[in-house]
C-alpha cells in the first residue's frame, strides 16, 4: 500500500531533479549505495550509525521512485503539500548536503585508505626488497671477503714464484756467466793451441824442406854409387865373359850359381817391390799427414826409414851382384 505522507524529499535524498530520469536515479542510487554503505564505517560507530541511517533513507528513496505508480503517487503529494515541504526544505537541503560532504569525504577517506594500503605495501615490498638486498650485500661481502682473501693467497703466491724466478734467473746468469767465462778460457786455450800447432806446423814444413834437401843430396850420392857400381859390374861381366870360354869344368857349377843367383835374384825383385810399396804406402802416409798437419814426426821417421831401406835394398843388390860376381 502507498503511503500518503512523505516527510522527506526523496530527490533531495538521491541528488537528482524532479524530471530525472530511471536510468540516472538508478545510477545515482548505485552511488549513494555504494558511498554510505556501512560496511566502510566499521571504525566509527558514529559513522557507522549515520551510514545506517542514510542508507535507510535511500534505500526508501530509491524503492518510491523506482516505481512509477508509488512515484506519480509522490510527485502528486509533493505538489499538494508545497507549502509545507517549503518549510522543511531548508533543514532537509542542509542535512542533505552535509550528508554528500560527508559521502565525499567518506570516499575520499577511502581513497586515502587504499592509498595508504597501497603504500603500505609498496613499503612492505620495499622493506622485502631491501632485505634481499642487505641478504644480497651479505652474501656479496662474504664472496668479497672469499674472493679478497683468494686474492691475497695468489698474490702471495705469485711474490713467491716471481721471487723464486728471480732467483733462480740470478742464479742462471751466474751458472752463464760462469760458462761463458769458461768457454772464453778454452778459446783463448784453443786460441794459444792453434798457435802452437801452426808453429809446429811451419816447423815440420821447415824440416821436411831440409830433409827434402838432404835426401836429395842423398840420393844423388847413392845414385853415383850405384853407377860406380854398373860400371864395376860391367868390368866385371866382361872379365866374366873372357872368362867363360876356359872354365867349361865349372859350367855345372856355375849353371848352380846361375840358378843361385836367379833365386837371389828374384828375392831381391820381391823385396825391391815390397820396398816400393812400402815406399809408396810411406809416401801416401807422407801425404796425408802433411794433409792434417799434426803427424809430422812419424813422416820424418818414415822417411828416415824409406830412406834405410832403400840404402839396404841397394846394399842387398850390390852384396848379391858382389857375391854372384866372385862365386863366378
Amino acid at each position: 500500500m502507498v503511503s500518503t505522507t512523505y516527510p522527506v524529499d526523496h530527490y533531495e535524498i538521491l541528488g537528482v531533479a524532479a524530471s530525472a530520469s530511471d536510468e540516472e536515479i538508478r545510477q545515482r542510487y548505485r552511488f549513494l549505495a555504494l558511498a554510505f554503505h556501512p560496511d566502510r564505517y566499521q571504525r566509527n560507530p558514529e559513522h557507522h550509525h549515520l551510514a545506517e541511517q542514510q542508507i535507510k533513507r535511500i534505500n526508501e528513496a530509491y524503492r518510491v521512485l523506482s516505481d512509477p505508480q508509488q512515484r506519480a503517487a509522490f510527485d502528486h503529494l509533493r505538489r499538494t503539500s508545497g507549502n509545507e515541504r517549503g518549510q522543511m526544505r531548508s533543514a532537509t537541503a542542509v542535512y542533505a548536503q552535509s550528508l554528500q560532504e560527508m559521502a565525499r569525504s567518506t570516499q575520499r577517506l577511502h581513497q586515502i585508505e587504499q592509498e595508504l594500503l597501497s603504500t603500505r605495501e609498496r613499503l612492505e615490498q620495499s622493506e622485502q626488497t631491501n632485505a634481499l638486498l642487505n641478504h644480497r650485500l651479505a652474501e656479496l661481502e662474504q664472496l668479497r671477503s672469499s674472493e679478497r682473501t683468494l686474492f691475497d693467497a695468489e698474490q702471495r703466491t705469485l711474490r713467491q714464484q716471481v721471487e723464486q724466478m728471480a732467483r733462480e734467473q740470478i742464479e742462471s746468469e751466474r751458472t752463464l756467466r760462469s760458462k761463458l767465462e769458461r768457454a772464453e778460457r778454452k778459446i783463448h786455450r784453443l786460441e794459444q793451441d792453434i798457435e802452437r800447432k801452426n808453429e809446429l806446423i811451419e816447423r815440420l814444413k821447415h824440416a821436411k824442406a831440409e830433409w827434402d834437401a838432404s835426401s836429395q843430396s842423398r840420393i844423388e850420392q847413392l845414385t853415383q854409387r850405384v853407377e860406380r857400381l854398373r860400371a864395376e859390374l860391367e868390368e866385371r861381366e866382361q872379365q866374366l865373359a873372357e872368362a867363360v870360354g876356359g872354365r867349361q869344368r865349372l859350367q855345372q857349377q856355375m849353371s848352380q850359381e846361375q840358378h843361385s843367383a836367379l833365386h837371389v835374384a828374384q828375392r831381391y825383385s820381391t823385396a825391391l817391390s815390397i820396398s816400393e810399396t812400402e815406399a809408396a804406402r810411406l809416401q801416401i802416409e807422407l801425404d796425408a799427414m802433411t794433409a792434417a798437419q799434426q803427424r809430422s814426426r812419424t813422416i820424418m821417421r818414415l822417411w828416415q826409414v824409406a830412406a834405410v831401406i832403400g840404402i839396404i835394398n841397394t846394399a842387398i843388390l850390390l852384396a848379391i851382384a858382389l857375391n854372384w860376381l866372385s862365386g863366378g
